[in-house]
């Protein structure tokens, strides 16, 4: 009996009459009685109760003017109409749908797309807090160390992402090794996902595209998948065994369209070319008897098309039922093998319909719940065929606990489950046997017997599964593609939404740490270098002007004071050349003296200063800063010195000799050193152009000088010119008494006198005389080669360049934290300017997929469109 209250029994009715009548409205007396579904036992149909009285006749009824017939035909016309516009709008969407994940595709491998994941703590906690999901793309991770993040009060829990969701497992365990994993890699394995859907969405497009359905039967290992395909096709064609058999995928079509109406199999080589049907290199034959041995080579053959002939009617056949092409695939068992489970899982894209077939003794495994788990993100609607019911003996309890379980599996399907949940007994239904006499397949007594009619449940799960794929395609052909469209879009506005706070926010808090900590620390840098900076070339200026001024005046005082005084011991007149040429390099020495004294002094200053430079570091950089150098002066100045010898000319000659002069004159007649200066001083005084310059431009001037000249010294001077003047008198009065012949007598041994005593005087004076004129000459050439500034420059540069190195050190550290403030500031802008980039494409991802939902929604594949 059947387990549907609502059907009910009647009279076999001619079969061409079953669906002749499907929308006929029966009015008697005015007053509309409902129809009835009616299961007329031997047809496998459902069939509306058209019981009428029109007009004394049966079947025959009008509205509007049309015939039953004639209206059933428009509204077919219709309801094709508006499947192909559904399906051209199908198309568009998987379309845009394609060029959304390429969009991402591209942005995940520009900026790894964040994706949230469980963390493996205590708890096991969903990481669905914004403020979690910011302090992992800080961290580049995908978890906490130890950390139990709690979503916060005021968020909503993100759902379950349903088609791009990635799952690891390790090894037989529930570890999710996705939560362990760093951004790069979750960002690898997103990579891969959209790749893979994308695939999908191209064998989606093509599936919808595809005039014929795909009927996928499958389930857990021996729970009676080929008989079940058996009893469908009422002929033995598939082997059936207690044990396992079937190991390779065997999809059942009609002889009679797409193969000449000739029973045979086509094995399609593992590794081999595409399959076609005109090609015979790409397949082998094999009769259908051989079906049995061929469903075990599963590593030879990948797929095996078994052509068949179905001669019932179109109202009883589902393979061979004049609407459309249906395809009947019988698949391995999902705990076989981890390579059959991997195959059944991955033939999902390539089906319309699945029918999984699971043993009412063993109910769902872990392969079956994690199959149907993932044909839901498509598949809004599985049929589930419980099989070999009948061999259990509390059969309520059964349902209950099967349907409680397809409840969490698959919700649309619990709630119609009337229509696609059907408990039966494939192998009390009556087949034939596949046979090689003929296209008939088989003696008349090998079919089906035409008198049992004790089948009700198989033949209402034969009727819902026909009217499922014939009359509502619509749903079986179209809605899993829209419905994985649906979850798809889904997971990708769950995606954007997340993405786009995650980036938002992680631009606040990026910008509020630039602006707060690290812009105030590199201007604090910046400017701290600066001043530094300056200090230190100020002090290396100052410090080498000081030098230069020191080292030229030093310089020139030792070349203005040469040839006061022999410098080396006289030896005499055989002597006298080489007195010279020692005097001159004496001379020369003492100028090179003055130069080294000049150089030591700078050492010591520099000594001094490359301490304060150095203290200028430690202040700033911290005390460690240059503590393991020291500096040694002793290398300073070790180069060349000067070329002064090579380019000065030296050349003796007999004028250097003799250089009469008054001061010599004076000593030379015995008048002290002390009073030869004073002299000289007073003929310097009494210059007439030291006069002219010292004589006051007006009385103020005047005034402010006399005080000052007006001294003992001045009168002293003034006595001695006075005394000086009264001497000359007397010699002009003296002049009175020499006369002519008093001359004559004593000009001659005057003159003798004089000049023995001058010769005497130029040779006693030729020492003194050598010394001056060397002077003389070096003063000139020195002068002339402008020594003093260049030895200045030289000392100058040395000391500059030394305290250059710790002033280079110093401006080194401070470059190397100024560009780690750089590098850390760049680092956050180019996060900031990533993050604007990542809101923005999310922001408009978020909006390409709210438009996409909108035009999937106007997609109405449920309605019915008929014409009254």
């Amino acid at each position: 009996m059947s387990d549907f209250p609502h059907l009910e029994k009647s009279k076999p009715k001619a079969a061409d009459h079953q669906y002749d009548d499907d929308e006929v409205t029966t009015l008697v007396n005015g007053t509309s009685d409902p129809s009835h579904l009616v299961y007329i036992p031997g047809t496998s149909n459902l069939s509306p109760d058209n019981r009428t009285l029109v007009e004394g006749q049966e079947g025959s009824s009008k509205s509007n003017g049309l015939t039953v017939r004639q209206k059933k035909h428009i509204n077919t016309s219709v309801q094709q109409l508006h499947y192909n516009e559904n399906k051209i709008s199908l198309d568009r969407c998987i379309n845009s749908t394609i060029e959304l994940l390429y969009a991402l595709s591209e942005e995940n491998k520009a900026r790894p797309v964040f994706y949230p994941t469980e963390i493996d703590d205590d708890n096991s906690l969903l990481l669905n807090s914004a403020r979690a999901h910011l302090a992992l793309v800080r961290q580049n991770t995908s978890k906490f160390d130890k950390a139990k993040i709690k979503p916060d009060e005021d968020e909503e829990p993100l759902p379950e992402f349903k088609v791009l969701r990635l799952n690891l497992k390790s090894g037989h365990s529930d570890f999710d090794v996705v939560s362990n994993l760093d951004k790069g890699s979750i960002a690898a394995l997103l990579e891969k996902k959209i790749q893979q859907q994308v695939k999908y969405l191209l064998n989606l497009k093509d599936r919808v595209d595809d005039t014929s359905s795909k009927v996928f039967v499958t389930g857990d290992l021996n729970s009676g998948k080929s008989t079940f395909c058996n009893a469908l096709l009422r002929r033995k064609i598939l082997p059936e065994d207690q044990q396992p058999c079937t190991s390779v995928f065997c999809e059942v079509i009609d002889a009679s369209k797409e193969n000449n109406s000739l029973e045979e199999v086509h094995a399609i080589p593992i590794g081999g070319p595409d399959y076609n049907i005109r090609d015979e290199s790409t397949y082998k034959i094999y009769p259908l008897k051989d079906l049995e041995d061929l469903v075990y080579e599963c590593d030879r053959y990948s797929l095996l098309k078994v052509y068949v002939l179905d001669h019932r009617s179109f109202q009883e056949s589902l393979l061979h039922n004049g609407i459309i092409d249906i395809k009947l695939i019988d698949a391995p068992g999902l705990n076989m093998d981890s390579y059959q489970t991997t195959q059944v899982f991955s033939r999902q894209e390539e089906i319309d319909l699945i029918v999984f077939v699971v043993s009412a003794e063993n109910h769902f495994t872990l392969s079956a719940k994690e199959f149907i788990a993932a044909a839901a993100s498509e598949k809004r609607y599985v049929f589930i065929v419980v099989n070999r019911f009948d061999n259990i003996r509390d059969k309520e309890k059964c349902k209950n606990r099967i349907l409680d379980q397809i409840k969490n599996l698959s919700p649309d399907t619990y709630k119609n489950a009337r229509e696609f949940v059907h408990f039966v007994s494939a192998s009390d239904i009556p087949i034939g046997q596949p046979s090689d006499d003929g296209p008939g397949g088989g003696d008349d007594d090998d079919g089906p017997a035409e008198h049992d009619l004790g089948h009700p449940d198989f033949d209402i799960l034969e009727a819902s599964l026909r009217k499922f794929i014939l009359e509502k395609r619509s749903i079986s052909k179209l809605l899993p593609a829209k419905s994985f469209l649906v979850n798809i879009l889904r997971d990708l506005q769950t995606l954007s939404n997340l993405n786009e706070k995650i980036y938002q926010q992680e631009k606040l808090e990026k910008l509020k740490e630039l602006n707060n900590r690290v812009n105030p620390r590199y201007n604090e840098i910046v400017s701290k270098s600066v001043k530094i900076q300056n200090s230190i070339n100020t002090l290396i200026e100052n410090t080498c002007t000081d030098i230069y001024n020191a080292t030229t005046q030093q310089i020139t005082e030792v070349v203005e004071n040469l040839g006061e005084k022999p410098v080396v011991v006289y030896g005499g007149l055989q002597y006298l050349f080489e007195y010279a040429k020692e005097t001159h390099s004496a001379l020369f020495d003492v100028v090179l003296e003055s130069v080294t004294k000049c150089e030591n002094n700078t050492k010591d200053i520099t000594v001094t200063k490359v301490d304060e430079i150095i203290k200028f570091g430690q202040n700033t950089l911290g005390e460690e800063f240059l503590n393991d150098k020291t500096f040694q002066s002793s290398l300073m100045f070790t180069r060349k010195k000067d070329t002064l010898l090579k380019r000065l000319d030296y050349q003796l000659d007999i004028m250097d000799f003799v250089d009469p002069s008054l001061e010599s004159c004076l000593t030379f007649l015995g008048i002290p050193e002390k009073v030869v200066a004073g002299i000289q001083h007073q003929i310097t005084y009494f210059n007439p152009l030291t006069i002219l310059t010292a004589v006051p431009t007006n009385a103020i001037a005047l005034r402010d000088q006399i005080p000052s000249q007006i001294t003992l010294h001045t009168l002293y001077s003034s006595g001695k010119l006075l005394t000086t003047g009264a001497l000359i008198h007397k010699v002009y009065q003296f002049s009175r008494y020499v006369t002519p012949g008093m001359l004559k007598k004593v000009a001659l041994p005057v003159v003798l006198g004089l000049s023995g005593i001058s010769i005497y005087y130029l040779i006693t004076d030729v020492p003194h005389a050598v010394v001056r004129k060397q002077a003389r000459r070096i003063k000139s050439q020195v002068k002339k080669a402008n020594y003093a500034h260049l030895n200045a420059m030289r000392i100058a540069n040395e000391c500059r360049t030394v305290l250059n190195y710790p002033c280079r050190q110093v401006m080194n550290n401070f470059q190397t934290n100024i560009d780690k403030r750089i590098g850390e500031k760049q680092k956050l802008e180019t996060s900031i300017k990533d993050a604007e980039l990542s809101y923005g494409y999310f922001h408009d991802l978020l909006k390409k997929v709210e438009y996409q939902q909108g035009l999937l929604k106007e997609i109405d594949l449920e309605s019915v469109h008929e014409v009254d």
